[in-house]
């Protein structure tokens, strides 16, 4: 079943932690990986039991609305 994120975002199996607005009018949202299924090795399938650690990454280019959109990927190492 789809939540708010998938519906805003148009991505499966993601969650938003927060959204800001910058002084410019631009929003910052900061999505994470909501897929259970994204611990899982590709390979063999076998489920990882502790995050390695975090990164974030920034995806660019993604025009949204009249004012800039800002993602801040929060993504767990396994």
């Amino acid at each position: 079943m789809p939540n708010e994120a998938t519906l805003l975002l148009d991505l499966d199996g993601v969650s938003v932690i927060r959204v800001e607005r910058l002084e410019d009018g631009t929003r910052r949202v900061h999505p994470a990986t909501a897929e259970e299924a994204a611990r899982a090795c590709p390979e063999c399938g076998a489920f990882a039991r502790k995050a390695k650690g975090t990164t974030r990454t920034r995806p660019r280019g993604l025009p949204y609305g009249e004012r800039g959109l800002v993602l801040l990927w929060h993504k767990r190492r396994w």
